[in-house]
């Protein structure tokens, strides 16, 4: 099969010009930026702005005191006589300073604690979590005045505790963001392309947390100003820097009120409200920067589109090769607290051979994405393989240690996970992604042009081109993100690749374009491919073998042709009279009746008994062993059945 793409032709702009292009479309956002910055010039160059210098005290006097706005005095005189206007700007430096100081100290707390408690839980997440629910009770703002009340009033004392004692709300915001990104697919697919923790949550936890992480940094900054705001109007802030703080205080303290001086209350005031306003707006610029999902997405006018058209390929069959991958009575359980464990797989087997495509097949619930998990050790935390081999090259995979089996993942054995729009980083392009699996296992791969050029190169084998490198997940169609969970799972030219249900969700047509990509890049490429599906019909089309699961076990196993004539399990045939035969247009369809088993409580005996119209009384009471139906080297047949024991 052959792709044809319309090329658009287009300059990749820069990160920083990427950034601008961004950000500036939100006006509000640029509102914020204006302020923000304009009140950092005022701070950054005050003694130069500033008309008078507030340490000096020439043309201080008595007839100057609390002296009304004028030419000589735009914001009037304080208390001492001193010019309110300089007083502003150079208290813009020591407010600004420990507004942004103390985010940085409390961010960066927070945000640590928050990431680790989430992303390694257990023990750990109960210690870290226990700690900052003991310190969120604390009141903030009366611990702080106690604690600088108790040590010398420096400036450096201000920031470090407003900074130590801000973090908590940030930590717990940042554990639940983790704890939902760790659970999306794509943190899954990082771990099955031998991403270690630290990579993981430097390149897929962190960028989804940062807005987060941003908004917090915004709000602790503006709480962190009136904190120092609050201590040096009760008193407690460095008597030697001038912060709007200290203007307030002086203010209140030394009969401004009384005198009728607003001026020497409403500078600071406005300074402050200036401050928190311009960092609010700015936080929501940066939300459209730090979230690509909220500018873009592939329907809008413009955007390149991919068209397939038919064209010839290779259509040979998998020649007999030596087993390239054995899976031998393998059994997975989920274990839940106090309850028995979910026997979610039991004593499945199946060999795969180079070349060859296996349909693994079974209703929802069966067990087929955890057996397709267990094989690259990718199982979240409660299930656990409790019996049987995955036998990979001379190796079981299921002895190996997280190292070993992390050089496996990806590198030899790759998988294309079921929904690609979870399995993909929205905040990441998908050629960063794709690049990301080739700079993980070929650490001696060029990461200049070359890494660029190979991420082009699977692009257009898969039939994506080159110019949607630099989009993200949220621009690609349906299709488009499928082709790109494909090309990823090339990237390090794997023997085997999983694809757990690659087609879900997609349109009839675009089904059958992922299909014929699939079978084509088997055929070019030489590779095994277990293929999990609920379409019988796709089954019928491209697989080789097919393994029948129900209730965890294994209900059938053959060759496809068999499968299809020569089905001899119950739950097969009923599978197959619910399936449309165009060749037999008066076929009547049948349903199932009932519902598959729950795994935590399996029935006794045949798990498919309660629903099969064959069941005797011994299917009820005595679970059936595998029988192999055909003795022949080059057509294995399998069932479990009673039935086929009382046949014989």
């Amino acid at each position: 099969m052959s792709i044809q793409t319309v090329e658009v032709k287009a300059k990749v702009p820069s990160p920083s010009t990427n950034f601008w292009q961004t950000y500036r479309q939100s006006k509000l956002g640029i509102a914020g930026l204006v302020l923000l910055l304009v009140i950092t010039v005022i701070a950054i160059f005050a003694p130069v702005l500033s008309p008078y210098d507030p340490k000096s005290s020439a043309g201080v006097g008595a007839g100057q005191v609390y002296n009304p706005p004028s030419a000589a005095h735009w914001l009037g005189t304080d208390d001492a006589g001193r010019d309110v206007f300089s007083n502003f700007m150079y208290g813009a430096r020591v407010s600004l300073l420990v507004g942004f100081f103390a985010s940085f100290i409390s961010v960066g707390i927070g945000g640590t604690i928050g990431i680790v408690a989430g992303y390694y839980g257990g023990r750990v997440e109960n210690i870290l979590m226990r700690f900052t629910d003991t310190m969120l009770v604390i009141p903030d703002l009366p611990l702080i005045v106690v604690i600088v009340a108790l040590t010398k009033p420096s400036l450096l004392n201000i920031i470090f505790v407003i900074g130590i004692f801000g973090w908590t709300t940030t930590a717990r915001m940042v554990r639940s963001q983790t704890l939902a990104v760790k659970s999306r697919k794509f943190v899954l697919r990082a771990r099955a392309i031998g991403a270690g923790r630290r990579h993981i949550i430097r390149h897929h936890i962190l960028p989804l947390v940062m807005p987060i992480l941003v908004v917090q940094a915004v709000l602790v900054v503006s709480v962190a100003v009136l904190n120092e705001s609050t201590l040096s109007f009760l008193g407690l802030g460095d008597p030697t820097a001038l912060s709007w703080g200290q203007m307030l205080n002086y203010a209140f303290a030394r009969g401004a009120m009384s005198t009728g001086a607003w001026w020497a209350l409403v500078a600071p005031g406005i300074g402050i409200i200036w401050v928190v306003l311009g960092l609010t707006l700015v936080g929501q610029g940066l939300e459209h920067v730090l979230n690509p999902r909220l500018d873009t997405h592939h329907l809008m006018p413009g955007r390149p589109v991919v068209v397939n058209h038919e064209a010839s390929g290779e259509s040979e069959n998998p020649t007999e090769k030596n087993p390239l991958l054995e899976v031998r009575n393998l059994s997975i359980n989920y274990i839940n607290e106090g309850k028995p464990p979910a026997r979610a797989v039991e004593n499945i087997s199946f060999t795969l051979k180079e070349g060859e495509l296996i349909g693994l097949v079974g209703e929802s619930g069966c067990g087929k994405t955890t057996l397709m998990l267990a094989l690259l050790r990718l199982l979240p935390s409660a299930g656990q393989i409790v019996n049987g081999q995955v036998i990979f090259s001379g190796k079981d995979l299921t002895a190996l240690n997280e190292q070993e089996i992390n050089a496996v993942r990806w590198k030899d054995i790759s998988i294309v996970f079921q929904g690609a729009m979870n399995a993909l980083n929205p905040v990441r392009t998908v050629g960063d992604q794709i690049a990301e699996a080739i700079i993980k296992h070929m650490p001696g791969f060029p990461r200049d042009q070359r890494l660029q050029e190979r991420v082009i190169e699977l692009l257009d084998l898969v039939g994506i081109a080159a110019d949607h490198k630099e989009h993200y997940p949220h621009q690609y169609s349906g299709g488009m993100r499928q082709r790109a969970m494909i090309a990823m799972a090339l990237a390090c030219n794997p023997q085997i690749i999983i694809a757990d249900e690659p087609t879900t969700a997609l349109d009839v047509m675009i089904q059958a374009q992922i299909l014929e990509l699939l079978d084509s890049l088997r055929k070019k490429l030489g590779l095994a491919i277990i293929f999990v599906t609920h379409d019988l019909g796709v089954v019928a089309e491209i697989c080789d073998k097919v393994l029948v699961m129900y209730g965890g076990v294994t209900a059938e196993y053959a060759d496809v042709d068999i499968i299809y004539n020569e089905s001899r399990h119950p739950y097969t045939q009923e599978l197959l009279k619910a399936f449309p035969d165009l060749t037999k247009p008066k076929k009547k369809l049948s349903s199932i009746p009932g519902y598959p088993p729950r795994l935590d409580a399996l029935p006794i005996g045949c798990r498919f008994a309660p629903r099969c119209r064959l069941a005797f009384a011994r299917c009820h009471t005595e679970q059936p062993l595998l029988q192999k139906l055909n003795d022949s080297q080059s057509a294995v047949h399998i069932a479990s059945c009673h039935l086929l024991e009382v046949s014989k």
